[in-house]
């Protein structure tokens, strides 16, 4: 077996090691002696204590062998248990001696059987702490789910951390003792459980054992070993790990010392009085003021925690880690965690994957002291949803200066985000406005002569197909017309609403553009199954039909089919149903939820981003609703667009009451020329 750490000697010298104890020992030994030195290769001091009277070591081997060597727990477990335990011990014979045989300087827990372990495996159990809090918690919950386990463990595994902390617990008597034992119940039979305490009690007594007898000392084979590993000795040596329980009583009794010596001084004061009275009423002054400073610091301390409580604004502190260690109630309320949930919980929960690099970023800065104010990011809630938030960290130091964690205060920005988007969408309608009202006045003039042309045309043309189409032209023209006088005026369409078919509207509107259309190889397929007549706004709806049609003729650049419907709306409630279907190249599921916005467009070339926007305020100003399911599959694709009409519309006498959707719009769609309403 070769020690696997550098400079370790290999197995064999270990070996070597313990024939050279035995040879420096005296070559008269009793039979106790050669007992023990036969089952664990080697002859420890600790046996060698009272040799004027053997009866007391051979009741000591006695119950070594009962307790501890002839104890039917598993040999590599005992001897592991043994060693951990025995950090706790203010002596340090028992860790020393008992690594020894676990590495290969005697036999682990007395069995020639049991392999010793290299050096490596057994540093982790060296450099073990004892458990507290949530890290005790997290061992106890692992060993009540465990059930009864097979033995031993896996050296430095979950299963034998969680044990032996909890064997710990029960082992020094800590508060935690009783929770800690329950949990051993769940993986130790009944049995196996009274032998684990049965070695339990064997440590301590061996504990004890070494801690009244301070003449004794290591032998040389372990002295050799912590001469040469300085990582070893360094643990092996250290002074014992201090508990909670001891770290109080050592405060008390500090406390009390403190306490008896102001007694005393006091007593010289009292004694003192008739010459140093002055000064005695001085200093009594002084201890009052200090009473006075400290209740008027934890008052302040009182306040300032209140006020961390109630504020509006989250406010947290971390560590260097990036756990949190305090959690005020607005970080509740925004985030929907509770302080349990998140007390020693990394930052990171909080922060988007693409974003963690940033707290790497921000961690660097405050551990070079410095603030970061009005950091503007994103951060995720419990259920999932993305804020916008502006963050304000600052370095938190010791008393020596050291920078030792980090406070946070986070504030929500997402409705100020919200409120300056919107009032940018805001302006750029008007401007787009303004710009539409200078584009109406240029136009205004040309498109007159136009209407002028047209006037003087009518009696030239006798074919009865170019009647028709020339009576397209001029209704279109007129509309144009008009939209250019709304426009010009800065008013909306207030002709009013009259009973009208559309049917009759959207054969109209397939009249303009099937031209168009065949031009392009688009087949129109129409499926008009409904002529009801409902009350509506003719211009607003042919605009509406004329953008839908326009947008699926973007979509089929190199053909395809342009399926047209009106029909009775099949369920409730009454109305008709518009759909246009075409097969073009769709949209982006990413893009879906955004088609309605004002601006929003896909295209590079064509389109404001627009139409679809006044579509749907139109549709809505009638009580409608709009709807749009669109695929990219490379042979399912193409958009489907479907628009609801209710039989009685907001324009209808009967609906007078219910005009709630588009209002706000209808004081902004007037100012958008009909040339950007069909070029989404």
């Amino acid at each position: 077996m070769v020690i696997s750490l550098p400079n370790l000697r290999c197995g064999q010298e270990a070996h070597r090691l313990v024939s050279d104890s035995r040879e420096s020992m005296p070559q008269t030994r009793s039979q106790l002696e050669s007992g023990i030195l036969e089952r664990f290769g080697v002859l420890p001091n600790f046996f060698r204590l009272t040799t004027d009277d053997p009866k007391i070591t051979e009741h000591l081997w006695g119950f070594a062998q009962f307790a501890y060597l002839d104890n039917p727990l598993p040999s590599l477990l005992k001897e592991r248990l043994f060693v951990y335990l025995s950090l706790f011990c203010s002596v340090r014979y028992c860790i020393a001696r008992h690594l020894g045989f676990l590495v290969g300087l005697g036999r682990p827990a007395g069995d020639a059987q049991c392999l010793p372990q290299s050096l490596d495996v057994v540093l982790p159990l060296l450099r073990r702490d004892l458990p507290f809090d949530s890290d005790l918690d997290q061992h106890i919950a692992l060993c009540e789910g465990l059930g009864v386990v097979p033995l031993p463990p896996e050296p430095d595994s979950a299963q034998e951390r969680a044990i032996f902390a909890c064997a710990a617990h029960v082992f020094l008597k800590t508060s935690d003792a009783p929770r800690a034992l329950r949990a051993l119940k769940c993986v130790f039979d009944k049995k196996t459980l009274e032998y684990a305490k049965l070695l339990l009690a064997f440590i301590r007594i061996a504990h004890y054992w070494t801690e009244i007898h301070p003449e004794l000392v290591l032998e040389d084979d372990i002295n050799q070993l912590l001469a040469t590993h300085e990582a070893i000795a360094a643990c092996v040596l250290a002074d014992s790990a201090e508990l909670p329980e001891e770290k109080l009583a050592r405060r008390l009794s500090e406390d009390l010392i403190s306490l008896r010596d102001l007694n005393e001084r006091h007593l010289r004061l009292k004694q003192d009085y008739e010459v140093l009275g002055t000064e005695h009423q001085r200093t009594e002054d002084r201890l009052f003021e200090r009473e006075r400073m400290l209740e008027d610091s934890s008052k302040r301390l009182g306040e300032l925690a209140a006020i961390v409580e109630s504020s509006n604004d989250v406010i947290l502190s971390k560590d260097l880690n990036g756990i949190i260690r305090s959690w005020n109630g607005a970080a509740t309320r925004l985030f929907g965690y509770s302080a349990d949930e998140m007390i020693g919980a990394s930052i990171l929960k909080l922060i988007p994957e693409d974003l963690h690099s940033d707290e790497k970023t921000i961690m660097e800065n405050i551990r070079a002291g410095r603030r970061v104010e009005h950091f503007e990011t994103v951060r995720r809630t419990k259920s999932g949803q993305l804020l916008d938030v502006s963050i304000t960290i600052s370095p938190i130091k010791d008393k020596q200066g050291r920078v030792i964690g980090a406070s946070k205060i986070l504030r929500d920005v997402s409705t100020r985000k919200r409120l300056e988007q919107a009032l940018l969408q805001a302006e750029k309608i008007a401007a787009t406005g303004r710009m539409a009202a200078t584009i109406a006045h240029e136009i205004n003039n040309p498109l007159e002569a136009v209407m002028n042309l047209m006037y003087l045309l009518r009696p030239m043309i006798a074919d009865p197909a170019g009647i028709s189409y020339f009576q397209s032209v001029e209704t279109e023209l007129g509309r144009v017309s008009h939209i250019a006088k709304q426009t010009l005026g800065y008013y909306r369409e207030h002709a009013a609403a009259s009973s009208a078919s559309l049917a009759e509207i959207v054969h109209h509107a397939i009249t303009i553009y099937e031209p168009r259309c065949t031009a392009t190889g688009i087949e129109i397929k129409k499926a008009i199954n409904s002529s009801r007549k409902i009350v509506l706004r003719r211009g607003e709806m042919m605009q509406v039909v004329s953008n839908l049609i326009m947008n699926s003729i973007y979509a089929m650049q190199a053909g395809g089919v342009l399926s047209i419907s009106v029909e009775d709306a099949v369920e409730l409630p009454e109305g008709l149903v518009l759909t246009l279907q075409d097969d073009g190249v769709g949209i982006a599921e990413a893009d879906l939820p955004r088609v309605f916005e004002a601006f929003f467009t896909t295209r590079s070339t064509v389109g404001t981003g627009i139409g679809l926007f006044v579509a749907k305020q139109f549709v809505g100003g009638h009580g409608g609703q709009i709807e749009v399911e669109s695929k990219r599959d490379g042979e399912n694709h193409g958009t489907t667009v479907r628009v609801f009409l209710p039989i009685s519309t907001t324009y209808d006498s009967s609906g007078e009451g219910v005009r709630a959707m588009g209002n706000e719009m209808q004081k902004i769609v007037p100012l958008l020329p009909e040339t950007l309403l069909l070029q989404n």
